[in-house]
């Protein structure tokens, strides 16, 4: 299991290293836009993304699921064949849609944004996620390869190229929210440009029509659950436009990005995660190893939330250009940020559990757990945006998150019955808790550095509190110290 488990932990750090350093900068956008556009800007700009990430789902029609489930890697005419026709699949939807997209550009841009020139923006925002889907499969093919060094830079580089298309764009030639577009259409432009290479070895013109359909039924099932998915992670956007004012959409949407450093942590992990369990489900072990697994998962994640829940003071008040770190006007809404990264680590928890579906081909279930969720967070919305406003969003994406996580638990014990280890991850959340809670309490009147160095403290004795609580096996505590050793030496 150990071998196992380091296997994993090394595929997570490649993607990991370069992933967090992609949304570090992907972050720096958040801090360039509060002090180059609009509050109307920001917000129309974090609800025509929320529209893109629902048409990235459509388009990947769960056909990336598929490809998974298909792949050979030891049978090189069965790759390209599968390769093919996933990416035909895709090519064939985006194409469609994307064409009708511009074609009815002014009639939606008139009826979806209040911005100038709405036709133009929505002419941009169509080739985005369209270009986007030509590349999917080309970044599952080096995923399943395990050629994570080159999924990792690749993506890297077209990061790097968004951001400074950013900075030429927003803030030297002041475009606003064209701007952005245009930034990152060129990035994905560019992004298709690169794979052109693996297109012309990988894909093969005959059509396997038996394939094609059990590619398509395999995946079909997915999609009603990656967009339940999405409508947890970006619908409120759209639910804050239309219940209430500019001001919460934009408000909610610079927050609500500052749960940044879970998502990355999610991110990375279903990126390793994926191609793990697959590799390993037949294992004696696996079953103790996936609960194993989710333990330390949850144990990084908590350390996550401290670091990035207890500095955020002190970050949005970091100098930037244009000035702070976060514009002023936004630090009103920072209590929500602490509610966003308990909820997008519910979502991790998700990818856990779907793990077990996937395995025995019961995919049916995940639209249920995941359907549930969304159900749950939509109506938590409708409710709640009316009386707190973007505060109801923070709370419905939480809410939404764990009901789909303890449906998907109950769900998952049917068809794969894996004993997690409860007792630990329980001993998890109450010393983050008190540790949390006590810092937070005991720095309230104090000065900004002080606080900022006290609470690092008690993110330090998280440790402590683990230990004292017995969190820790012999095992674990052994493997510590040779590595303390280790580094001494």
């Amino acid at each position: 299991m150990k071998a196992k488990l380091k296997a994993l932990a090394g595929d997570t750090v490649v993607y990991g290293v370069f992933q967090i350093l992609g949304r570090f900068l992907t972050f720096l956008l958040t801090p360039l836009y509060t002090n180059f556009l609009s509050y109307e800007e920001v917000g129309e700009i974090g609800f025509i993304y929320s529209i893109i990430a629902f048409i990235n789902i459509i388009y990947s029609f769960g056909i990336e699921s598929a490809f998974f489930r298909f792949f050979d890697k030891d049978n090189d005419d069965n790759l390209k064949k599968v390769f093919s026709h996933a990416y035909f699949i895709i090519a064939a939807i985006s194409g469609f849609f994307s064409i009708t997209f511009l074609l009815l550009a002014k009639p939606i841009g008139e009826s979806l944004t209040t911005l100038p020139d709405a036709t133009n923006l929505i002419r941009a925002a169509a080739m985005i996620p369209f270009l986007d889907a030509l590349i999917l499969i080309p970044y599952g093919l080096l995923r399943m390869k395990r050629r994570a060094r080159k999924f990792a830079l690749t993506r890297f580089a077209l990061i790097i190229l968004a951001v400074l298309n950013n900075f030429i764009f927003v803030v030297w030639l002041r475009q606003g929210a064209m701007g952005v577009l245009i930034a990152q259409l060129i990035a994905s432009a560019v992004g298709f440009i690169v794979f052109i290479p693996e297109l012309v070895k990988y894909i093969k013109l005959k059509i396997d029509f038996k394939l094609l359909f059990d590619m398509i039924k395999f995946g079909l099932p997915t999609l009603p659950s990656n967009l339940s998915s999405m409508i947890l992670l970006v619908a409120d956007r759209p639910l804050l436009k239309a219940l209430a004012t500019q001001y919460d959409v934009a408000m909610y949407t610079v927050n609500n990005r500052l749960g940044i450093p879970m998502l990355v942590m999610v991110t990375v992990f279903d990126y390793a995660w994926k191609p793990f369990y697959l590799s390993h489900h037949e294992d004696e072990e696996a079953k103790s190893l996936f609960a194993r697994v989710l333990t330390y998962f949850t144990l990084v994640c908590a350390f996550v939330f401290l670091l990035a829940s207890l500095n955020i003071d002190f970050i949005v008040r970091m100098p930037f250009v244009g000035g702070k770190f976060i514009n002023p006007h936004y630090w009103t809404g920072l209590g929500i940020m602490p509610i966003v990264l308990l909820g997008l680590f519910f979502s991790g928890v998700n990818t856990n559990f779907a793990a077990g579906f996937l395995i025995t081909k019961n995919t049916k279930y995940i639209p249920m757990a995941v359907g549930f969720a969304a159900l749950v967070s939509l109506s938590s919305n409708l409710i709640l945006i009316p009386k707190i406003g973007y505060w109801g969003s923070a709370w419905s994406l939480l809410i939404g998150y764990f009901s789909g996580s303890a449906l998907m638990w109950k769900l998952q014990q049917k068809v794969y019955p894996t004993p997690y280890e409860w007792a630990r991850l329980a001993k998890i959340f109450v010393s983050a808790a008190i540790v949390y809670f006590a810092a937070d309490l005991l720095t309230l009147n104090l000065t900004l550095w002080l606080a900022f160095l006290i609470k690092n403290l008690f993110i330090v004795a998280f440790l402590i509190v683990l230990k004292l609580m017995g969190f820790f096996t012999s095992n674990e505590i052994d493997s510590i110290r040779q590595l303390i050793k280790s580094r001494k030496k």
